[in-house]
């Protein structure tokens, strides 16, 4: 038999809603589209049991994780990313701000490590300022769309909004709280006094930095990569829960005036039972139904707190189904047609919302937005790395 392709493993684990799983089987055909016979391998199920005989098959080339969890995997006593040789690259995908992942998953401190060290081992981050602060090697490589079948008829909903987020599921491994003083009170490695605390989080409130490390690091007066201490990275994150949480809380009291189904979960507290807000739950409650429910919905608005350059796949998957779409300033997607950015401040936020309101016309999905094409600008830059430079 002519054994025209190299094989690829996508690892992945579990997720309540199925967004890595999702993620995973999107991977596995765009390294399919470009040239590999892509296997997907759930650290959480009885597929795992097959990745030992292919991680010693000659014709692998490539290994692509979902997210940091895959890394805790260890064939023996040997981590995952030990137990492949040198010809195989191995590529450890970036799905949410790195710091949270750097606190909660020690097998990535330990990546990292061996990163700096080993050529075949790869970082890649769907967020752009996230890929420059880790350092070298690290590459860019934002989320795709995840289309859906084209709904017929009406829409369900024409007339209104559709926000797909939750409160209160933020990723800090200490404690936060609604406000940036007190979030800081219990999370403070750097000694600042009262005055300080209240100084930085009304820098924290008024900041026009949308990407949560760089906006944190400015208002505690120090550069980004000072940042670098394992207090410091703890602390941080739990600052950055704390701005995601104010800033998805801002944008929902923002539109208290206008019509706006959440799908999503906690957010009673705070959109105070206003009659032009509904709490919804997704039918299938499954991030892939976001594809077909959006289609039902006059537009998105979308809230990435704490990505600036690579936003959530939701923007690009609610454009490629032709919805406009609401999203905080963010260097991926601001110039796309159909989208309108806005600052996290109440006018900005409720401009860019009557924008979509009133949004008429067809939206193009740019090739750009494909996972096979984004898989394939990653591939090349790994393999061409002065080019990609």
């Amino acid at each position: 038999m002519i054994r025209m392709y190299p094989k690829a493993a996508v690892l992945t684990a579990h997720h309540p809603y199925g967004g890595t799983e999702m993620m995973a089987q999107s991977l596995a055909y765009a390294l399919n589209a470009n040239g590999y016979d892509a296997a997907i391998f759930n650290i959480n199920d009885e597929s795992l049991q097959r990745l030992p005989a292919l991680l010693q098959d000659s014709d692998l080339g490539l290994v692509m994780t979902t997210g940091t969890l895959p890394l805790g995997v260890r064939i023996g006593q040997t981590p995952i990313w030990e137990a492949i040789g040198p010809q195989v690259d191995f590529i450890t995908y970036l799905i949410d701000a790195w710091p949270y992942d750097y606190v909660r998953v020690k097998p990535f401190r330990d990546y990292l490590a061996a990163h700096r060290r080993t050529p075949n081992l790869h970082l890649a981050s769907l967020e752009g300022n996230d890929a420059r602060l880790i350092g070298e090697r690290v590459w860019h490589m934002p989320t795709g769309a995840y289309p859906a079948p084209w709904k017929r008829g009406a829409r369900a909903h024409p007339e209104r909004l559709i926000m797909w987020a939750s409160a209160h599921a933020e990723l800090a491994v200490t404690p936060i709280h609604d406000d940036f003083e007190s979030t800081l009170r219990d999370n403070n490695p750097w000694g600042f006094d009262d005055p300080a605390i209240r100084a930085i989080g009304e820098r924290l409130r008024g900041t026009t930095i949308t990407h949560g490390f760089t906006a944190i690091a400015e208002a505690l007066g120090m550069a980004p990569e000072e940042l670098g201490s394992d207090a410091d990275l703890v602390a941080v994150s739990a600052i950055d829960s704390c701005l995601k949480r104010y800033r998805r809380v801002l944008v929902v009291r923002a539109l208290r005036d206008f019509p706006l189904d959440i799908y999503g979960t906690n957010w009673e507290r705070y959109i105070e039972g206003n009659p032009n807000h509904r709490m919804l739950t997704p039918n299938p409650n499954h991030n892939h139904a976001f594809s077909y429910i959006c289609q039902d919905y006059a537009g998105l608005i979308n809230v990435d707190p704490n990505f600036g350059d690579g936003t959530n796949e939701r923007v690009v998957s609610a454009l490629s189904m032709g919805l406009p779409v609401a999203n905080n300033f963010n260097l991926c997607t601001d110039a796309l047609a159909g989208c309108y950015p806005y600052h996290f401040n109440p006018e900005s936020i409720r401009a860019a919302a009557r924008r979509v309101l009133a949004h008429s016309g067809p939206i193009p999905s740019p090739v750009a937005n494909a996972w096979e094409h984004r898989v394939g600008v990653l591939l090349r830059a790994i393999a061409e790395p002065a080019l990609a430079s």
